[in-house]
């Protein structure tokens, strides 16, 4: 009989330290470099608004604390505002409507999700084609060792157009940018 209780009780003790351990959650501090490239003018048929401007696409690599990512993402912004408010005078300022980006890790394919609401993001740009932005966004899950992230990050970047035309009255443009991010990033298990 008190073999049979002695199973019986490590038994429990397995099954409550699988209980505990499937709800658990890493918070991780991140930090990272950021290169990528983005196109304007293609058409993505993106276009949250209804304004005809389509969201630009974007693709990079992404260098963290926690590994290395390959980005694909979509901005969409709104017409340039008629004076800058939060970037500098001389500059045309854009505001974001809508940005969701796919950040996949080089070394097991997992995927991050992030989001950025409208106000999340806002872009400078000098007559020169160089630029400057701030933006600040929201993980949304993923797959994998991601699924179930949250929390928050923010960037601080800046690029330029490398050649830029007009079709049709469509504008297009090419170009680089860089930026540095910080945030938090809440793994749920």
């Amino acid at each position: 009989m008190k073999t049979c209780q002695f199973t019986i009780g490590i038994a429990l003790v397995l099954l409550l330290a699988g209980v505990s351990n499937s709800d658990q959650t890493k918070t991780k501090q991140m930090s990272c470099t950021f290169g990528g490239s983005f196109t304007d003018g293609v058409e993505t048929h993106i276009d949250t608004n209804g304004d005809t401007i389509s969201a630009n696409l974007h693709q990079g690599l992404q260098n963290c604390n926690i590994g290395r990512f390959f980005l694909h993402s979509e901005n969409e912004f709104a017409a340039a505002l008629p004076a800058p408010v939060t970037c500098p005078a001389g500059t045309q300022e854009f505001d974001l409507v809508q940005a969701h980006g796919v950040l996949t890790a080089e070394k097991t394919s997992d995927q991050l999700f992030y989001e950025d609401a409208a106000g999340g993001f806002t872009f400078c740009l000098n007559s020169d084609l160089t630029f400057s932005y701030t933006e600040h966004g929201t993980w949304a899950g993923g797959t994998g060792q991601f699924t179930g992230a949250s929390g928050s990050f923010d960037a601080v970047g800046t690029g330029k157009f490398l050649v830029t035309g007009t079709k049709a009255g469509v504008f297009g443009g090419f170009g680089q940018f860089t930026n540095t991010v910080t945030g938090t990033l809440v793994e749920s298990k």
